[in-house]
């Protein structure tokens, strides 16, 4: 009996004494119950000193049943104490753990598994630090991918998503070690570059270029992407993350805009930017308050020298600017998806003056521009034929111009909407011939009844002949497949004659008669030598 007695003292002392060291881990944690741990630490030491004080006296008494349900009573004790010290530092290293995986999650990217826009923030706060207590520049970079969208919509999201992954796999190539890659979403990604000059920005720039340069490969197609890099430095750019966030931001869209790889920040670029939201938030107030009007340009046929029609080209009477033309506010409008609501507008005004004309018994059929964001739009036929009935005009009154360009752009769905124009009656013209990529099989192929030769060839021809010869063929060429030709920028007597000796069909321009608005235009159609229709033709 006095042996098992002993024995298990023994082991009691052994347990409590491995129950220290978690103790200690415990607490080195600092957490909020540290002093309780402490103190817990302390009553440990305390029962270790009984325990041997017990065992002395076991060594030296009698053994007794007594003696004998006190140390088992010890024993039960000393694994008690050990199983909570011990299961009470895991379940700590648990959460711990736990805590590090959540905000791993929170400050990364799930899918390419890269620091997200929080981490990255974080990263350049810090490495500003640095730079400022170190006096070295800093590089940050912002970079965003190029058609990426289009590979989304045309492979699906899933394709997209592996494409991303294959992207920052390769971007990973080219990180140092004290640099950090992060993706901040979508198609961004962006890098903080500690000491590292502005040359040294440029050349990892022209790195991830080249390393994104080689084809993807998605399910047997080869899949290119291109990028489009801002760089923004400290301190010559901005001192705290913010403003290099922006001003990188800034640098990344005029690369885009300009259509090359990497694009350094400067104050021009800034205060153009800027003076472009504040014109774009003007637009956007502009066109619901209705502070457009339109001017009409008259289109004179040089067979029988009469008026078959006028071009409705909008204005914006700027409060302080004064009058905007279109090539100063149409981009803004693309840009910030204002297209539909000022199509919208053109629309209605250019309908509600063809109704007028009509009332007063002229025939004066109105040429509308279209943006390419038009025809991607599966509801615009809808929509003109909804403004027609409103103003109670004939579908062959409204003539709807379209680029060149934005004919070859996603090809089926322009078709679908072309399509349901040309079955409801309207007229189409292709404008700025000459400027795009069309081939002549598709022109042919193509619904519209003229072809407007773009303006930079006429009004040059009588100097060039290069353009001479240019303007000649298309007229050829144009009537050939059964085209009328239109020739646009007509800006004086002798252009006019050498479009009639080469067989043009249409002319406008200044020489005929300046954009006016229709009070101004009502003058003008009483005054002219030009003959104009006085009624509807039966």
């Amino acid at each position: 009996m006095k042996v098992v007695s002993i024995t298990m003292v023994l082991v009691g002392i052994v347990l409590l004494a491995l129950s220290l060291n978690p103790t200690r881990k415990i607490c080195s944690r600092q957490h909020k119950f540290y002093a309780s741990w402490k103190f817990l630490g302390v009553l440990v030491l305390f029962f270790i000193v009984g325990y041997i004080l017990f065992l002395n006296m076991v060594l030296h008494a009698p053994a007794s049943t007594l003696e004998m349900i006190v140390a088992t009573i010890l024993f039960a004790g000393a694994i008690f104490v050990v199983t909570v010290v011990r299961l009470s530092l895991a379940s700590i290293r648990l959460g711990e753990h736990f805590a590090a995986l959540e905000r791993h999650r929170a400050l990364h990217d799930e899918l390419t598994e890269l620091p997200n826009r929080v981490l990255a923030e974080e990263q350049l706060d810090h490495g500003l630090r640095g730079a400022r207590r170190q006096g070295k520049p800093l590089a940050f970079l912002l970079m965003d991918l190029v058609r990426f969208k289009q590979i989304n919509d045309s492979l699906g999201h899933f394709y997209g998503d592996y494409l991303l992954q294959e992207v920052a796999h390769r971007m990973r190539g080219v990180v140092r070690k004290s640099d950090t890659l992060a993706r901040f979403g979508g198609d961004e990604f962006a890098m903080v570059l500690p000491s590292t000059s502005l040359e040294q920005a440029v050349m990892i720039s022209l790195k991830i270029a080249t390393a994104l340069d080689r084809p993807f490969m998605i399910e047997g197609h080869s899949i290119k992407v291109g990028i489009s890099i801002g760089i923004a430095m400290c301190p010559d750019h901005g001192a705290d993350s913010e403003t290099l966030v922006q001003r990188a931001d800034i640098a990344m869209y005029e690369a885009k805009r300009n259509d090359v790889i990497y694009a350094v920040f400067n104050i021009d670029q800034h205060r153009t930017t800027f003076n472009r939201l504040v014109l774009i938030g003007e637009l956007r107030d502009a066109i619901t308050n209705e502070d457009m009007f339109l001017c009409y340009q008259p289109k004179i046929s040089l067979c029988d020298k009469t008026l078959i029609g006028v071009e409705a080209l909008a204005r914006w009477r700027h409060a302080e600017r004064g009058i905007i033309k279109p090539d100063d506010f149409i981009t803004l409008a693309e840009q910030a998806g204002l297209c539909k609501t000022f199509t919208a507008l053109v629309l209605d005004q250019a309908l509600q003056q063809c109704a007028k004309w009509q009332q007063a018994g002229y025939h004066i059929p109105v040429s509308v521009n279209l943006s390419v964001k038009n025809l991607h739009d599966y509801d615009f036929p809808a929509d003109i034929e909804n403004l027609l009935c409103k103003w109670q005009v004939a579908p062959e009154m409204l003539i709807l111009e379209i680029t060149e360009s934005s004919i070859v752009v996603d090809q089926e769905r322009v078709t679908k909407v072309i399509a349901g124009l040309k079955k409801m009656g309207l007229q189409l013209s292709i404008d700025d011939f000459g400027t795009g990529y069309s081939s002549i099989s598709y022109l042919k192929k193509f619904p519209a009844r003229e072809i407007k030769i773009d303006k930079s060839f006429i009004t040059d021809m009588l100097r060039n002949e290069d353009n001479a010869v240019i303007v000649r063929s298309t007229i050829e060429m144009v009537h050939n497949i059964g085209r009328k030709v239109v020739a646009e920028g007509v800006e004086d007597e002798d252009t006019l004659q050498l479009l009639a000796e080469l067989g043009c069909d249409i002319i406008q321009g200044f020489h005929l008669c300046r954009p006016l608005p229709d009070k101004e235009l009502q003058g003008w159609l009483e005054t002219t030598a030009w003959r104009v229709k006085k009624q509807s033709p039966q």
